[in-house]
């Protein structure tokens, strides 16, 4: 996909802060401690990862 398409309105939902969220919730009610990063890619801006595992202050660790 290149840098000027517009999202589509599914992968803008996706691609959504909120989604990410609900996302982290379902992981951390299945016993895996998440996280979720800021990436600055418009494509993937936010991802999920074991909070374990992080080392640097951009991430916002969910509740």
């Amino acid at each position: 996909m290149s840098d000027d398409a517009p999202l589509s309105p599914l992968r803008r939902v996706l691609c959504s802060h909120a989604n990410a969220v609900r996302v982290a919730r379902w992981m951390r009610r299945d016993g895996i401690d998440t996280a979720i990063e800021a990436t600055g890619d418009p494509i993937q801006p936010w991802r999920l990862v074991e909070a374990m595992a992080i080392a640097h202050e951009d991430v916002h660790a969910c509740v």
